[in-house]
């Protein structure tokens, strides 16, 4: 299996996806279609390549950052890694969307947040957080204030 192509196809998946979040973050299909069709495909493919790369003979653990790296030596076990961080930063990124639409935050103050979540997750996600703050005059959050049954 070439892991090049499948690496390539995950990111343009991704890219994809991205655009789409942005352009039409309004649009429910395009949630249910990040969420119940590229999630779900690149969670399969996912699940074979950690599959493949961790398993059997693999060395390391995740008990220390040592033993991180030495389950990341097999060219499948990083593309497994790549995909985990495609999928969890779009999530991140859907909820950002999704977020700033039920606050009223307008899109164009997301684009610097979407590039950063796409780019580097967590950065990305802080910057959103600082915005919602100062949009909202309110600190902490409760990002499901009304929304959640306890």
């Amino acid at each position: 299996m070439n892991l090049e192509l499948i690496f390539s196809i995950a990111n343009s998946l991704a890219l994809i996806s991205w655009i789409l979040l942005f352009i039409l973050f309004e649009k429910r299909w395009v949630y249910k279609l990040l969420f119940s069709g590229v999630f779900v495909a690149m969670g399969i493919v996912y699940l074979i390549f950690i599959i493949k790369g961790l398993g059997g003979d693999a060395q390391g653990s995740f008990d220390t950052l040592a033993n991180v790296k030495l389950l990341f030596t097999n060219d499948e076990a990083v593309l497994a890694g790549w995909i985990h961080y495609l999928v969890f930063d779009l999530f991140v990124g859907m909820w950002i969307c999704q977020d700033a639409a039920k606050t009223g935050i307008n899109r164009w103050i997301l684009l610097p947040c979407l590039l950063l979540t796409f780019l580097v997750g967590p950065a990305g996600l802080l910057l959103y957080i600082i915005i919602r703050v100062v949009y909202l005059r309110k600190f902490p959050q409760d990002p499901y204030a009304g929304n959640m049954v306890l």
